[in-house]
């Protein structure tokens, strides 16, 4: 590894080691909120993409039936 990166990962360590408990419990309390955030905006998304592509191929379906 560079160097930079082995410097970067050690003063994240050192980082976290010296946080208080409560630092580092709001910490994991920040990225679980936004992983929650981030799960919720993928679904909806998913959804619209779902329910879009299925009312398109509704309008196709009925459109060349007739």
């Amino acid at each position: 590894m560079k160097k930079i990166t082995i410097a970067a990962m050690v003063f994240s360590i050192v980082a976290v080691a010296g946080c208080s408990t409560q630092n580092k419990q709001d910490m994991k309390q920040g990225l679980t909120e936004v992983g929650h955030a981030t799960r919720d905006a993928t679904k909806a998304t998913g959804h619209f993409f779902r329910d879009t592509t299925k009312d398109v191929i509704e309008n196709v379906k009925q459109a060349t039936s007739d």
